[in-house]
């Protein structure tokens, strides 16, 4: 298990910010681009290459988003209303991943479809910005855990900006 994190500006109309090691190497770059409708982020990784986009799909009552990788593989994501909570859906190779706990107050794990925890998320408590802790505990898996973080920080703050 290794930890990553990322820390992002306090006030922000685009996203451009690392994803950083423990010891503050930069591991990811996440850009996100200032669109009047929709939302799309491109990751690279320390040496700029492209790993993953994540774009958000219009056209839906709730959230929807996409996750698309260099090596062909695709992630879909989707919100859902349950019971005064929202959940999300996440369906990943041909699998179903499971986020547990709760998104809103950021902290939560990410479980394969054995129910085994590959990765957990949390926000970083008495921190300026937002900043947000990654437990990576299975490597294959390191990729959909920050893709995970992205969205459901804009989930959330799409959420704060309505009410």
């Amino acid at each position: 298990m290794y930890h990553l994190y990322a820390k992002q500006k306090v006030l922000k109309l685009e996203d451009h910010y690392a994803v950083t090691d423990e010891s503050e190497n930069p591991i990811y770059f996440i850009d996100q681009n200032l669109k009047i409708f929709g939302y799309d982020v491109r990751v690279s990784d320390k040496e700029k290459k492209p790993l993953f986009s994540v774009e958000q799909e219009l056209m839906h009552l709730l959230p929807t988003y996409h996750v698309r990788f260099e090596n062909g593989d695709v992630m879909d994501i989707k919100a859902r209303f349950a019971l005064f909570k929202k959940k999300i859906d996440i369906s990943y190779k041909g699998n179903d991943l499971r986020l547990e706990g709760d998104i809103f107050s950021w902290d939560f794990t990410i479980l394969d479809e054995t129910d085994r925890e590959v990765a957990a998320i949390e926000r970083k408590i008495l921190a300026w910005g937002d900043t947000f802790v990654i437990d990576v505990i299975d490597e294959a898996y390191a990729d959909v855990a920050v893709a995970m973080m992205i969205v459901v920080d804009h989930i959330i703050d799409m959420e704060q900006s309505s009410n």
